[in-house]
């Protein structure tokens, strides 16, 4: 009797091996009194599989980094045409500036800088890269970055970065920048 207990005990023990890298668990009861009997009764419970685990959260694509003594954003802040309010698609971007501002403790002070392309007149081009500017603040200081380390400052066409005479010029020349003036060092 106790032969075939053992001979079957082997036999799990051999099936539990030869499943090779399958992650399977066995417990065996026996019946002792069916045994002793000349019955072979085996009860075996397999392990419920463990659920697979929680695949990790997505890298989220950063739209903005420290890079030398800037900002640099991967996109355009979008306004409204011949306006100062930001429009909707570039909330995320300027959520991620304000998360970069606030992982850099060492920086503590930033120029916001509006600049526009040269199509209308000075003063108006001046007016709205200001307005711009100062519409950029506003929304980093209302997502939590102090006022004091922020300043807003309209350039309007005075420092394009590409020529003018163009359509891709002028779209390069419309542009929101983030200077960093002091950071910390």
């Amino acid at each position: 009797m106790r032969t075939r207990m053992f001979t079957v005990c082997i036999g799990i023990a051999f099936l539990s091996m030869s499943l090779g890298g399958c992650s399977f668990n066995a417990s065996a009861s026996f019946n002792t009194k069916s045994v002793l009997e000349g019955k072979d009764v085996i009860r075996v419970k397999a392990a419920q599989p463990e659920a697979p685990p929680e695949p990790p959260p997505p890298v989220k694509f950063r739209k903005a980094k420290v890079v030398g003594r800037k900002i640099v954003i991967t996109e355009k802040v979008m306004f409204d045409t011949a306006k100062a309010s930001i429009k909707s698609e570039s909330e995320g971007l300027l959520n991620d500036v304000a998360s970069v501002i606030k992982e850099h403790k060492e920086i503590k002070k930033i120029r916001i800088e509006g600049h526009t392309d040269s199509d209308g007149k000075d003063k108006y081009n001046k007016k709205l890269s200001q307005n711009r500017a100062d519409s950029v603040k506003d929304f980093l200081v209302n997502v939590g970055i102090d006022a004091g380390m922020l300043e807003a400052v309209g350039y309007g066409e005075e420092k394009p970065i590409a020529s003018n005479d163009t359509n891709e010029g002028k779209e390069k020349n419309r542009r929101v920048e983030f200077n960093i003036l002091d950071d910390g060092k």
